[in-house]
């Protein structure tokens, strides 16, 4: 009797765990990868379901959905649902590995500007790549972070170590040298000293966060970034 009880019940175990496991592969209890960047201003996540967009958009009053999707019918099928329930939909098609064109990201924050189009949910398959390269961008030019800092928050995103985040880095404009003192300027890779013809290297990436200036709460944006 305790034998055939022990085995219905691990059946039963089995069964519901199989079921999770489908269920969180599906995205239909977990929201895949969906963060709060800066509150009513910027979201992130990756593919959600119908119905969990639906809740989002509801939820964070969102006012516009960005894809990095490439085109097809379930990007088509998205836009309808946006639409439908009242915010703009925003797509900019890029390849997988995040490096889309510059244009392409600072017609995301070009919206995260507009007060009237945010906040602003910003999405592409895990919202690990495209994603993390919009959010990087975001971090470094309205909210003046650290290419390390930057670095470290893709990885907690499930990024592996790559090039996106210093092919970002050099997207920021304006260079931040003039609101953190310490940063060298921006180079194209190699200078010419003065009085040399050997080249110098690149200065190389950010240095910590402790160099920044000291700021008060009027010297920041809405983005919570200093004011430029």
């Amino acid at each position: 009797m305790r034998i055939a009880m022990a085995a219905a019940l691990a059946a039963v175990v089995a069964g519901a765990a199989t079921w999770l496991t489908i269920e969180v592969r599906a995205n239909r209890l977990v929201w895949d990868h969906f963060d709060v960047v800066t509150p009513g201003v910027l979201y992130r996540s990756g593919q959600l379901t119908p119905e969990q967009l639906a809740e989002a958009i509801r939820t964070y009053r969102l006012k516009t959905v960005v894809s990095f999707h490439l085109p097809g019918p379930e990007v088509e099928a998205e836009r309808r649902l946006v639409e439908r329930l009242g915010a703009e939909f925003l797509h900019l098609p890029m390849p997988g590995d995040g490096f889309g064109r510059e244009d392409q990201f600072r017609a995301v924050l070009d919206a995260v500007d507009d007060p009237t189009r945010r906040p602003v949910l910003a999405h592409c398959a895990r919202g690990t790549c495209r994603t993390g390269a919009l959010v990087a961008l975001y971090r470094m030019d309205r909210q003046g972070w650290t290419i390390d800092d930057v670095a470290e928050e893709m990885r907690r995103q499930g990024y592996r170590d790559g090039w996106l985040c210093g092919y970002v880095y050099g997207m920021v404009e304006p260079w931040p040298t003039d609101n953190f003192p310490g940063i060298p300027p921006r180079s194209n890779g190699l200078e010419l000293p003065a009085g040399g013809d050997e080249p110098v290297p690149d200065p190389g990436p950010l240095p910590p966060a402790g160099l920044a200036p000291e700021t008060s709460d009027r010297d920041h944006d809405e983005h919570g970034g200093p004011v430029r």
